[in-house]
């Protein structure tokens, strides 16, 4: 009798364990079946957040957030824990814009998609706070030298040849010169550098690979510097033999500066059908874009080297230089560079076209007062390249050019814009 009653006694209590445990498990299943769903929606609150900070304005390139079977598979690649654990330490309930590195916005955070700080085509200047820098090539106004090489002969022949330059990186480096002009002729091997043979040929460089290669040595220690523009006549006239074949200038110029560095009317013209089209459409590149190059000009017109060099005065495709303009060939597809007199009525109509201009301001036979007005003159025509024989002081002179307001380039008065400043153009440390 006790034997059955005490079986009795096991089976009921066996029972209630059975009936609690039952009751646990069935509790379990559906916390789990919460916690998936808590977490499922959270994921799709996250998917809808990165979608909206990449397409809201940030500069970033659009991507579509993955959806199905693809953002499936993104989770468990990423070892997503909401199958594991309880819904304490599930970090994808969290705020997954403070919490979770891999969904934070990338445009406070990641660096590496931050246009802002990578983009190569940035137009901001380090050196203008940050600013846009918006400044092109003819809104500038710079101090150039004639005949650049030329160094004082012991006996001068005339007047006009009683000046000394500095060598070409000097020029650079302590004057602010950014503008140059050689006469090239040619020698017996190569093509060489002065004024005129015997009574005037003392020069700083004797070739004109010499000058091109002090040039571009400067340029390279100086790469935030604006464009060099350098004027090469050849002078067949004054000595050495003809030259009778162009492309050896050109052959030269690349010999030493590489083509990053060289800017040539084929740069300008881009998907343009000419040169002078391109200008007429944009005018000259933004000097932030054309940092560190060097131009090169031919001085000659209307003569059998210009004619040569233009094919005929109709294109400079593939030429290392641009070519000179003279006041009649504004039209011409290649036309983009003038010299002329600064009350020449032409300065007006080759800004009208976004041309740069250049002329020669002081001579060494002229005097003081004439030079000082030449000069002032000269600024106010807002001719670009001011080419002058007395970049800085001399003893024997109160002249010399004085761009006290460049460093060393300044805007020009009559054609850069309003944002426009001489650090904008250039300021080297």
């Amino acid at each position: 009798m006790c034997y059955v009653w005490v079986m009795q006694r096991v089976v009921w209590v066996a029972s209630l364990v059975c009936l609690s445990l039952a009751a646990g498990c069935q509790n379990i299943e559906e916390g789990e079946s919460t916690e998936s769903s808590q977490t499922g929606t959270e994921t799709s609150g996250t998917s809808e957040t990165t979608t909206g900070d990449t397409t809201s304005g940030t500069g970033l390139e659009t991507t579509e957030a993955p959806s199905g079977s693809e953002a499936e598979s993104d989770s468990d690649s990423t070892g997503d824990p909401t199958t594991e654990g309880p819904t304490t330490q599930d970090p994808t309930t969290e705020d997954p814009t403070t919490e979770d590195p891999t969904t934070e916005d990338p445009t406070t955070e990641d660096p590496t998609t931050d246009p802002t700080t990578e983009d190569p085509t940035d137009t901001t200047d380090s050196d203008t706070g940050g600013q846009e820098n918006l400044v092109r090539l003819h809104e500038v106004q710079v101090k150039g030298t004639h005949n650049s090489y030329h160094l004082e002969p012991l006996f001068p022949f005339d007047a006009s040849h009683e000046y000394s330059h500095l060598p070409l990186d000097q020029q650079l480096g302590m004057q602010g010169v950014r503008a140059f002009e050689l006469d090239v002729h040619r020698g017996f091997s190569e093509l060489e550098v002065y004024h005129i043979a015997a009574i005037d040929s003392d020069t700083t460089c004797d070739t004109f690979v010499d000058c091109v290669s002090v040039i571009e040595d400067w340029s390279t220690a100086h790469p935030e510097h604006m464009p060099i523009m350098v004027w090469i006549e050849v002078k067949d006239e004054t000595g050495g033999l003809p030259i009778d074949d162009m492309n050896e200038i050109d052959d030269d110029i690349r010999s030493v500066i590489d083509e990053a560095q060289l800017l040539t009317p084929d740069d300008i013209q881009g998907n343009a059908e000419s040169v002078r089209a391109a200008l007429e459409d944009d005018g000259w590149p933004y000097i932030d874009d054309l940092r560190g190059q060097v131009m090169f000009i031919l001085l000659n017109t209307e003569d059998d080297h210009a004619d040569e060099y233009t094919y005929g005065y109709d294109n400079l495709g593939g030429r290392a230089m641009f070519a000179r303009s003279g006041g009649s060939q504004f039209d011409l597809p290649w036309s983009a560079v003038a010299k002329l007199g600064a009350g020449d009525p032409n300065v007006a109509e080759a800004h009208a076209r976004h041309m740069l201009t250049a002329t020669n301001v002081c001579g060494a036979d002229e005097s003081d007062d004439a030079c000082f007005e030449q000069f002032e003159q000269a600024k106010a025509a807002g001719i670009h390249m001011l080419k002058d024989d007395f970049p800085g002081p001399v003893d024997s002179r109160d002249y010399w050019m004085d761009l006290a307001d460049g460093t060393p380039a300044r805007c020009n008065p009559l054609t850069a814009g309003p944002d426009c400043t001489s650090e904008a153009i250039e300021n080297l440390p």
